[in-house]
Order: structure tokens, then C-alpha cells, then sequence
């Protein structure tokens, strides 16, 4: 590692060195530090104290109480080589996400990304984030953007991530209107399939390709966008398997039925339409955001069976969608906050069968995707690639993005394996889930500032927390996930180094902690498995 960073730094310097002899190349730089310190952690994965219960049946290796106690850091370094006001080049570099203590090998990983903090320090952890050109076009009023780049859509409401892209901006005041393409995934080797019965995929199957319009006005205080978003798929699953959000497959994860040959995608395709208005001025602000899902998914062969009649369907439609408002209010050193949003989620039945839990004597369907009582998808769903942040706990916040909130437990093998649902997510794909939420912040002094927010958090659906004793084929239902509170203290340090420290508790309900499928259940199905989450941290984080 030290050999790997010793050649990065020399690469810089000479960089550096030389700028001068480019003519009138000027070189710029900054970047970010942050370390983390997780002092606490309980039920933030798993949702249960409950011992056993679901660390048996997630897959993903959490301990029975979910506690952990971390350290973790990150450097970010940006440079800027700008040629004139007319062209420039800009490359962004990450070293982390870096666990102290985290060893490459069996006790934290393969040496890969985010080790490094052992002994030794050794880790493969310089990262790639940026790498574009951005140029004038001459004679016109836009700007092109080529190569690896940051794109946010909607407030993070539809894509908020690295992607290689090609990005074209157009200035026609009081319009600023945005094209582009970029490419959410080309061929996944490691995800093809051959031989046997199964049906063998060509690279192209798994391309996932984007094209984008986003049309901005502003006219004083108001400000308004829409965006008009393509993602073709192609025959993979993405978006429309609730567990293939990260990486797009080819197949439905964890389906063995009689229909797997017919289970595939043929095409796939979805648009989201998203408008925002927002309102500013020295004392409030308001903003409204709303996306609507359309598209289709096309299945191969005979198609693949309703989830409650067992008819085959050749294609389903995405019909989700959200709506996301708040307003803050300034009043000296003093802000308040009220807003929330509501994510659309699939129906679920309270007939174990229906959901793909069979009890003994029962015949589960063999559905492509579990839990929907529905013949569409109608949850809210994202495109591939997005971090749409919230409350600390459910909703990533300052110490929780390192891990998805979600609640869905299998049958088999966890995540990618066996008969499973996704009940509801919150980081970093927020769907079946709405919030209320309000707070409040006082700038005690000029490098001291204390806030709180107070989140009430619930499905859209109800899902089942536990199975009925009095009818074991039912499940009991809930729609409540419960109250949480978050508090922080920003507290300024030295030349913009800042201390936040941070405090979090989630008072949970039944439908924080969903049951896993499960054919024949264990005593602790019959009750409520949902106990209280918290988080205690800080973070120690400079801008320059």
C-alpha cells in the first residue's frame, strides 16, 4: 500500500511541477477528510433483540443483537486543471471507505476496497470518482460534460451517483435545459449464466443505458424542474426486482420454479417523469418534489405467473410513485422545519401462501417477485443508482450510510437465494415508506450548532410481523414502524474542521421488524420481534 501511494503522490507532484510549462494551464485543489466514530449501535440491521431470529435467515452475517462499535475514515482529494474559462479538466480520488483495525483476509475482508486499517495499513483504496471534461461549445450557449461525473436528479429522488456520461448544457435564460446518456452498467462477466437447462446470456443482456432530459426555470424567488428519465434495462431485472437495485441481473434472484426458463425478461424498460417547484427568500423555503414510474417489463416464452391466481402474464407495468414536501423557516439564529414524503409500496396479503410462505399442506405460488399482492409494480422504484438520505437511523444520516436499510428475510440462503421479500426500504432506495417529520436548530454561537428532528415513520402497505396462533395460514399485519429522534451538536474546531457529534433512537412498532418466510415457523413467529434501534457517534470532517 505504501509502495501504491508513494507513486500516486510522485504522479502528483510531477504533475504539479510541469503545470507551468503548459500554457495557461492553472492548476486547482481541495478536498474532504472525514473520520467516523461509531460509539454505539443497536438494531439499526436487524431490528430485534430477539437472539437467533434473524441472523439465522438474512444471510448477510449480523449477530443476534446487531451491536457494533466502529471506526471508520475517508479522504476525498480533488484537482482541477483549467485551461481557460472555456475548458477544464476535472478528477476527483477517494482512499476508503477505511475500518480502523480492518484487515485484508479472513477477519475483514479481501483486501479490497475499505480495508487498509490494519496493521501494516495495507488495502487497495484509491478510488476513481471523477474523471471529466468540461468545454464551451463556441458560437453557442451550452456547455459539454464528457467522462465520469457526479448526477443528481430531483433532489436524489431519481439518480444521485457516479456515472460515465455524456452530458450537454444549455443556457437559455430563464431556461437551463440538460441532456444526456449514461451508462448504468456494460456486460456483468461475473453475472452470466450457461449450460444445462438454463438459458445462457450475451453481455448485452445485462447493458443498462440512460438517457435523460431535465428542463430548470428560475424567475426570482420560484424555481422550478422537470425531468424526463429512460432507463433501458435491456433483459436484465433492474428496478423492477426490489433486490437488484445495486447490480442488475439476469435472472430473479433466488427463483427455482417449473417457469425458470420462462422466467426472464425479454425487455425492460422505465421512465420516471419528476417535477419540482420550489420557493425561496431570506426567511423561508419551500419545495415540493413528485415522480410517477411508467414503463413495462416484457417476459420471455409463456411469461410468469400472477401472484394470486397463478395465470401467466407477459408483461407487467411500473405504476409507482412518491411525493416528498417540506418548508423551513429562518428567524435569526434559529430554523424550524416541517415536511416529510410518501413512497408507493406493494399489497401485501396476510395469506402466508400468497406471500410465498407456505405452510404445511399449502402450495405457495412461484412468483418472480415476492410479497405483491398485485399484477403490477406498483412500488416506488428508482433507477440503478442512487442515495437518498433521511433520518439518521431508517434513513442513512450521518453515521448510518454505510449500510441499506431495508427490511426483507428469506427462506434459504438470504439475500439472493431462496423464496424472499422486501417489505420496505429506507437508505438508500426509499420505497413502501412515508414520514412526517419536524425540527429545529439553534446557531448557539459562531461554530456551535444545535439540532433535533423528530420522524414518525410508516409503510404505505401494511406487512406481516407475526403469524396469527389462532390461524397459522394468516399472518398478523402492521403498517407502523415507529418514532425516532435525532440530535446533533456541530461544534467548530479549528480553520473549518468541525466535530458533530450525534444521537439517535428509534422507539419501534411491529413493522420495524417484518417476519422472515419461513415454511415451518419458530416459537418467536407468533409475537412481535420489533425492539427499540439507537445510534451514538461523532464525526470529525474538514472542507478545503
Amino acid at each position: 500500500m505504501k509502495k501504491h501511494l508513494l507513486i500516486f503522490a510522485v504522479a502528483l507532484l510531477a504533475i504539479a511541477v510541469a503545470t507551468p510549462s503548459f500554457a495557461a494551464v492553472e492548476f486547482k485543489y481541495g478536498g474532504q477528510f472525514r473520520a467516523r466514530f461509531m460509539a454505539g449501535e443497536d438494531n439499526v440491521r436487524d431490528g430485534s433483540d430477539t437472539p437467533g431470529f434473524y441472523n439465522n435467515f438474512t444471510g448477510v452475517g449480523y449477530d443476534s443483537n446487531d451491536n457494533r462499535r466502529f471506526i471508520d475514515q475517508r479522504v476525498r482529494l480533488y484537482f482541477t486543471f483549467q485551461a481557460s474559462k472555456n475548458l477544464k479538466l476535472v478528477t476527483r480520488f477517494e482512499m476508503g471507505d477505511i475500518v480502523w483495525g480492518k484487515e485484508p483476509g479472513n477477519l475483514g475482508g479481501s483486501g479490497g476496497r475499505g480495508s487498509g486499517g490494519g496493521v501494516g495499513a495495507d488495502g487497495v483504496n484509491v478510488e476513481l470518482k471523477s474523471a471529466y471534461v468540461e468545454f464551451n461549445i463556441p458560437g453557442t450557449p451550452s456547455t459539454g460534460i464528457v467522462g465520469i461525473q457526479p448526477l443528481v436528479l430531483l433532489d436524489s429522488w431519481i439518480i444521485d451517483e457516479e456515472f460515465s456520461a455524456a452530458v450537454l448544457v444549455t443556457k437559455l435564460n430563464p431556461f437551463r435545459v440538460t441532456i444526456g446518456y449514461a451508462a448504468g452498467q456494460y456486460g456483468a462477466d461475473n453475472l452470466i449464466t450457461g449450460g444445462g437447462s438454463f438459458t445462457q446470456f450475451t453481455r448485452s443482456d445485462l447493458n443498462v443505458d440512460d438517457l435523460f432530459l431535465a428542463v430548470d426555470w428560475a424567475d426570482g424567488p420560484f424555481k422550478a424542474t422537470g425531468v424526463f428519465f429512460w432507463q433501458n434495462g435491456h433483459k436484465s431485472t433492474v428496478s423492477m426486482d426490489p433486490r437488484t437495485l445495486s447490480v442488475a441481473t439476469g435472472n430473479f434472484v433466488g427463483t427455482s420454479s417449473p417457469f425458470f426458463n420462462q422466467n426472464l425478461v425479454d425487455s425492460n424498460n422505465l421512465f420516471d417523469f419528476g417535477l419540482n417547484f420550489t420557493y425561496k427568500i431570506d426567511w423561508l423555503l419551500a419545495y415540493v418534489n413528485f415522480v410517477k414510474n411508467f414503463g413495462t417489463v416484457d417476459f420471455r416464452g409463456l411469461g410468469v405467473p400472477n401472484q394470486n391466481t397463478g395465470v401467466l402474464q407477459t408483461s407487467v407495468d411500473y405504476t409507482g410513485f412518491m411525493v416528498d414536501a417540506g418548508v423551513s423557516y429562518f428567524c435569526g439564529p434559529y430554523t424550524f422545519n416541517i415536511g416529510g414524503f410518501y413512497t408507493s409500496g406493494p399489497s401485501f396479503s396476510n395469506v402466508r401462501a400468497v406471500n410465498g410462505d407456505a405452510p404445511a399442506g399449502v402450495a405457495a405460488n412461484t412468483l418472480p417477485f415476492r410479497g405483491t399482492n398485485s399484477t403490477d409494480i406498483d412500488w416506488f422504484v428508482t433507477p440503478l443508482g442512487t442515495s437518498k438520505y433521511s433520518s439518521e437511523i431508517i434513513g442513512g444520516g450521518v453515521l448510518g450510510d454505510d449500510i441499506q436499510t431495508f427490511r426483507g428475510f428469506g427462506n434459504g440462503n438470504g439475500l439472493g437465494g431462496g423464496l424472499e421479500t422486501v417489505y420496505w426500504r429506507g437508505y438508500q432506495f426509499p420505497t413502501n415508506l412515508w414520514t412526517v417529520t419536524a425540527g429545529a436548530a439553534w446557531q448557539v454561537a459562531e461554530k456551535t450548532r444545535i439540532s433535533g428532528s423528530y420522524w414518525y415513520f410508516g409503510t404505505a402497505n401494511k406487512v406481516p410481523y407475526a403469524i396469527n396462533p389462532n390461524n397459522t395460514n394468516l399472518y398478523k399485519m402492521s403498517n407502523s414502524i415507529g418514532h425516532e429522534l435525532d440530535f446533533y451538536l456541530d461544534q467548530g474546531i479549528v480553520d473549518g474542521l468541525t466535530l458533530t457529534l450525534v444521537g439517535a433512537y428509534l422507539i419501534a412498532d411491529d413493522a420495524f421488524a417484518p417476519i422472515p418466510l419461513r415454511a415451518t415457523p419458530q416459537p418467536g413467529y407468533f409475537r412481535s420481534n420489533a425492539d427499540d434501534a439507537f445510534e451514538i457517534g461523532a464525526r470529525l470532517m474538514w472542507n478545503f
